[in-house]
């Protein structure tokens, strides 16, 4: 699994394509801002829920993953602690915007729905929507999808894309807690495809038999977040941050 997530790293660099900047929202109950209470306090507050392998998920009983190694570095530069509360994906944005947590750190994908509720970071991948199929029947465009049953995460950015283009073609959408539930039963038959950004999908097929997916059918930036309005956030720098930054593909 080691040497997995080191190649894995090596392709998530060269992918990068801003900083990654977490911002900081606005306590609505005081003139404190999430940025100074942090400071004060000491302690950074994230969510994540740790179901969307290789970015944040559990392995041996340890929250681990691209996301995890983006938090800690985050915190580290700050100077505070920083605390992670693992939230079903679904209520994810609630637990931001009730200020549960201070901000998401979670690879999600940006889209104008969800800009109407928080706000986002620099991207820092590119996670294209697109579909995993069973090797003998291959969805490589769109228009596959129609008569099929496809399967989709709930809340998720494939969920969306597909309620807003092929619902009405589709012969079934059956949605699911985690796309890794939704690939399980592509895997056993029970859907014919599964929509989905494809950076999860990528790695998560590795587990499963005989499941190949898509090129992207588009493009789709993948951020941290925070919630609204704009008022406070962490200072940024492009040239500081990522410590890794690169040239985009």
């Amino acid at each position: 699994m080691q040497g997995g997530r080191s190649k894995f790293a090596s392709r998530m660099k060269a992918a990068v394509v801003g900083a990654a900047v977490a911002m900081i929202s606005v306590h609505a109950a005081s003139a404190e801002t999430t940025l100074e209470k942090i400071r004060r306090t000491g302690v950074m507050t994230t969510a994540n829920s740790f179901e969307y392998v290789p970015f944040g998920y559990i392995e041996n009983g340890k929250m681990t993953g691209f996301d995890v190694d983006l938090g800690e570095e985050l915190a580290r530069r700050m100077g505070v602690k920083i605390t992670w509360e693992k939230i079903d994906f679904k209520g994810i944005i609630a637990a931001l915007t009730s200020n549960r947590v201070d901000l998401l750190i979670t690879a999600m994908t940006h889209s104008p729905e969800r800009a109407e509720r928080i706000d986002f970071s620099r991207p820092y991948f590119d996670g294209g929507i697109g579909a995993a199929y069973r090797a003998g029947a291959p969805i490589t465009k769109p228009e596959h999808l129609e008569g099929k049953i496809i399967g989709v995460q709930i809340g998720s950015a494939g969920a969306a894309w597909t309620r807003d283009r092929y619902a009405a073609k589709a012969k079934e959408v059956k949605t699911y807690d985690t796309l890794f539930l939704a690939l399980k039963d592509l895997e056993s038959g029970r859907v014919e495809t599964v929509v989905s950004a494809l950076p999860s999908v990528r790695y998560s097929v590795k587990k499963l038999k005989d499941i190949a997916y898509s090129e992207p059918w588009d493009h789709r930036e993948l951020a941290s977040t925070r919630a609204r309005p704009t008022r406070t956030c962490l200072p940024r720098s492009t040239s500081t941050w990522p410590p890794w930054k690169q040239t985009a593909r």
